[in-house]
């Protein structure tokens, strides 16, 4: 299993007050030298309570989740384990309180990729989406990349050569194909 998973979160829609309000939740967030903007500030509750691996777990999904970039229509986090599922549920509830149309789409990966996906969420949760463990990982690499089938994994360079310099183009294919599919059954 992989340490740090990178998750975006574009919002496909997202209202004026929408906007105000994720404005507000910034404001929340505590930055300093020695303290990375971390997810768990949105809640506005006390460090020694949001800082917490027992209140992360619970609230955000993952153990910590740090900001790495932030904006108005989309967010990049930095987590680990696995991606800030109830955060960003979470976070769709405060914005779908002043925007009930409120939509995002959210991709994810870990570094290794031992898994990925792709899900769409409103105010109520997640909408539709799918997930990509490692088996399915195998799976989609050797479908795209057919030379793999015929070599030995565990014998062979040129097996790991062609897996690293592929694996990011299947992965963000696979996503992309996945919001395509779902963002056209939305509309």
């Amino acid at each position: 299993m992989a340490n740090h998973v990178n998750t975006h979160i574009h919002f496909e829609r997202l209202n004026d007050a929408g906007v105000a309000k994720l404005k507000d939740l910034y404001s929340l967030i505590r930055e300093g030298e020695s303290r990375d903007p971390c997810f768990g500030d949105l809640w506005g509750v006390i460090p020694e309570v949001s800082d917490s691996q027992e209140w992360m777990y619970e609230n955000v999904g993952s153990k910590w989740c740090y900001f790495e970039d932030r904006g108005e229509d989309s967010m990049h986090l930095v987590s680990a384990w696995y991606y800030p599922e109830e955060g960003i549920a979470w976070l769709l509830k405060q914005l779908g309180e002043v925007d009930p149309d409120v939509l995002a789409h959210v991709t994810y990966e870990d570094e290794m990729p031992n898994f990925f996906g792709c899900w769409f969420f409103d105010k109520d949760g997640i909408v539709d989406g799918h997930e990509w463990n490692d088996e399915e990982i195998q799976e989609i690499m050797k479908e795209n990349i057919p030379e793999l089938a015929e070599l030995n994994e565990e014998e062979t360079e040129r097996y790991w050569g062609l897996w690293s310099d592929n694996v990011w183009d299947v992965v963000y294919e696979a996503q992309y194909k996945v919001y395509q599919s779902i963002k056209e059954s939305l509309e």
